[in-house]
């Protein structure tokens, strides 16, 4: 476990974005720590004691903690503190992942195990984080077999990508009746950061769809289509090249790769897909359940 000393967990200037959204962040939560490590200690012991509930939310407050240290990291434009904060969330994640595993909610394991190996490959030379990455790995190991849901459910699914700042990207994909093989897609994209007031905001970008998976795969015209109704993406498009190249169109691809896990890439522009600022759909999504 990460164990960062007190007095760099505190080493926050004055009035920055960081400290602002550190403070934001402790203000009237009703938790016993106040750095990333201590929220870290409790959160493990509480969960090693059963107390579920509590091991939850020191978790969560351990991850938001990591997050004003990355800000922080970023604000003294530190390459190494950049590293060391990440790792710190990519333990917290390990640490949700825990939680969601002795509630025996396996995919949501999965999903949090699966991020944080990603943050692990993210600074390869890195010690620190390339360990947490392997710790993931191990995690995600041991839960690896169990209660594994394969391709689209007949009940449909949601899979979700982490961003930073407790913010998740979702893509959620539910049976149409009276369509055979056919799927209503609503995708909520963010791009979360912190305002100058140390809140947490988000620009956002949201598509709805009827979509038709042909093998693994569904594709979605996205620019030039009228808002507020969904897309029809039923045919199957075969050929990407009046897209790729072209910074006038947008089309996001889903790829169902390993189980419980969605591939989407955008083609064209993602600046022609009408999202908020600095929104992408582009990543690794995770099969997610309501737990």
């Amino acid at each position: 476990m990460l164990v960062p000393s007190l007095a760099a967990a505190q080493a926050f200037e004055s009035g920055s974005r960081a400290e602002l959204y550190r403070r934001a962040v402790l203000e009237g939560r009703d938790v016993q720590c106040r750095t990333n490590a201590s929220c870290a200690a409790l959160g493990v012991a509480a969960l090693d004691a059963g107390r579920i509930k509590d091991a939850q939310s020191l978790v969560d407050m351990e991850s938001m903690l990591a997050d004003a240290a990355t800000l922080q990291a970023e604000e003294e434009n530190s390459p190494k503190a950049i590293n060391s904060a990440h790792a710190r969330v990519a333990m917290a994640l390990i640490h949700q992942g825990d939680v969601q595993a002795s509630l025996e909610a396996f995919s949501n394991a999965r999903a949090y195990y699966r991020t944080a190996a990603s943050r692990g490959m993210e600074a390869p030379d890195d010690v620190m984080l390339g360990r947490v990455g392997e710790l993931a790995q191990q995690r995600l190991a041991g839960i690896a077999d169990k209660q594994v849901v394969e391709g689209l459910p007949a009940s449909g699914v949601e899979f979700a990508r982490y961003l930073k700042l407790g913010g998740w990207s979702n893509i959620t994909l539910t049976p149409l009746k009276g369509r055979r093989g056919v799927y209503r897609l609503l995708a909520e994209f963010l791009y979360p950061s912190v305002s100058s007031t140390g809140q947490p905001v988000a620009s956002t970008g949201t598509v709805l769809a009827n979509v038709r998976f042909y093998g693994a795969i569904a594709r979605i015209v996205v620019s030039g289509q009228p808002s507020g109704v969904p897309i029809e993406a039923t045919a199957k498009l075969a050929n990407l090249d009046a897209y790729d190249g072209h910074a006038d169109k947008c089309l996001i691809e889903l790829r169902l790769t390993e189980p419980e896990t969605l591939d989407v890439t955008t083609h064209g522009s993602a600046a022609a897909c009408g999202f908020g600022p600095k929104v992408m759909a582009d990543g690794q999504y995770y099969l997610k359940t309501g737990s």
